[in-house]
């Protein structure tokens, strides 16, 4: 029923506000620059460019780095080189990709902008 839905909705949203507030705790606490975490924070929306191109370009591009497989793998790469930019990256990344996600903005299907993967 709708209240459920609306109940579900929220403990998602809350779920990825944990994210977030975690992401930045650890970037704060490995000393991270915050001038690159703000020019690097809207980053991966630069490929909702792919929407020029249709809905489902725009999907598979938007979703190629709005994703945690992505995010997550950028740090555990970086970790194990001990890269510490592909870390940072990461992490922002990350940050971003919850950040979106307690909006509300989803994985995208081929159907348009609009529909994703939370509604």
């Amino acid at each position: 029923n709708k209240l459920n839905t609306n109940r579900m909705k929220n403990i998602l949203k809350l779920e990825q506000l944990g994210i977030l507030i975690s992401i930045v705790f650890i970037y704060y606490k490995l000393d991270y620059s915050w001038f690159w975490f703000a020019i690097l924070f809207f980053a991966p929306d630069i490929l909702m460019i792919g929407y020029l191109f249709g809905n489902k370009i725009g999907a598979i591009s938007y979703n190629l780095v709005h994703n945690y497989i992505l995010t997550f793998s950028l740090i555990i790469i970086g970790y194990l080189i001990n890269n510490q930019t592909l870390i940072m990256i990461g992490l922002i990344f990350t940050a971003h990709t919850s950040f979106d996600r307690f909006l509300g903005f989803g994985l995208k299907t081929f159907e348009g902008f609009k529909f994703t993967h939370l509604n």
